[in-house]
């Protein structure tokens, strides 16, 4: 798979004709042998784990069973239920082991040890420290509202007739922490804002379970502003409910596009993660499906740097990478800068922290 996303990166440096793979010879590409697959099978069931589902490429099993089996499945584990507030979790303080014949077959095993990651919720100090001489915090200068569809089109240089013609086209963007979005919201934010371009007032196709109750700030913006900038496009939403280890369920949004073989060609995220608050092998395995990804001609473009944080936050060697953007197979987005400041809150780029993912070949990017 890194030789052939090595390959994505030559042909796009060349500008060659890009031949991709379809999702059939993606598998054939990654499926275990049928005597691995056997093997962890038999293992399984001789365990009396059943209950597993797969994915298209046959190259991951997501399995549910007791703590107790999982105890006799990984021996050294111990699991436990820890409490804290209203949450609670199942995990093992102590190291597990798998037989010797199945540990080259075996990337990781999820869910096992790792504890969820506290979330804070970032001060917006500076907004008062930076607002002029006189002026209320919380008042107008503090909340600018003044980015617009128009405004963004026109720092692009994208004019009106800017937008998508053919039937063919289409984008999705990804939301996660149930954040979801309303049509309704979407019809009359393009009544509002999109009247100097073409374009569509709803979402075309919704993936995975879309809430009801209020609409979310974040997949408002994220849907309402990619149907703005691409314009005239079908557009997908794919709605991803759950959570890893407190956070986003990446891993498990890519399985799910492993799991389709008919998907837009351009997916936006503006999500991310510390690396250092997720396990090296999880990265891993979630990079691997950026590639088998990129082997499709998918291209996921990650806009998940900032963190709601200013310009003057942590660089270098001290700031954690932001996942998945630090991956080597996906596209980190630098911010656009408008006058006074980034569109964003601020820092860029903070994903050059990055310890997991030190490649070369996408160096220049």
């Amino acid at each position: 798979m890194s030789m052939l996303c090595t390959s994505c990166y030559v042909h796009a440096s060349l500008r060659a004709p890009r031949r991709y793979l379809s999702l059939e010879q993606v598998r054939e590409l990654v499926q275990p042998s049928p005597a691995a697959l056997m093997t962890v099978l038999r293992w399984l069931k001789g365990h009396g784990v059943g209950s597993c589902r797969s994915v298209s490429t046959l190259d991951f099993l997501e399995c549910r069973m007791p703590a107790s089996t999982a105890e006799r499945l990984l021996p050294g584990a111990e699991f436990h239920r820890y409490v804290k507030g209203g949450r609670s979790v199942v995990r093992s303080p102590l190291p597990y082991s798998v037989p010797e014949e199945l540990a080259e077959h075996i990337d990781f095993v999820g869910g096992l040890h790792r504890f969820p990651a506290e979330r804070k919720v970032v001060s917006r100090a500076w907004a008062k420290k930076d607002a002029e001489p006189g002026q209320r915090h919380g008042g107008k200068a503090a909340f600018h509202l003044g980015v617009t569809p128009s405004i963004i089109r026109k720092r692009y240089n994208m004019t009106g007739g800017d937008v998508g013609v053919l039937a063919n086209n289409s984008q999705a963007c990804a939301q996660f922490l149930e954040q979801y979005f309303h049509q309704a919201d979407v019809a009359e934010f393009m009544q509002l804002f999109g009247s100097s371009f073409g374009h569509r007032s709803q979402v075309d196709h919704v993936v995975g379970h879309q809430g009801w109750g209020k609409a979310g700030l974040e997949a408002s913006l994220d849907v309402e502003y990619i149907m703005s900038t691409g314009a005239n496009i079908s557009t997908w939403v794919f709605s991803n409910s759950g959570r890893h280890e407190s956070q986003e369920p990446f891993l498990a949004w890519l399985l799910l596009l492993s799991n389709m073989s008919a998907l837009p060609s351009v997916h936006s995220v503006s999500y991310g993660d510390d690396e250092d608050s997720l396990s090296r092998a999880y990265l891993q395995r979630v990079n691997v499906e950026f590639m088998k990804a990129a082997a499709r001609g998918l291209t996921v473009l990650f806009a998940s740097g900032a963190a709601s944080v200013p310009r003057r936050c942590l660089r270098g060697p001290g700031a954690p990478g932001k996942p998945p953007a630090a991956a080597v197979a996906a596209r980190p987005l630098r911010g656009l800068r408008l006058e006074g400041g980034d569109d964003g809150a601020g820092c860029r780029r903070v994903s050059g922290g990055n310890h997991t993912f030190r490649p070369s070949f996408p160096a220049s990017r």
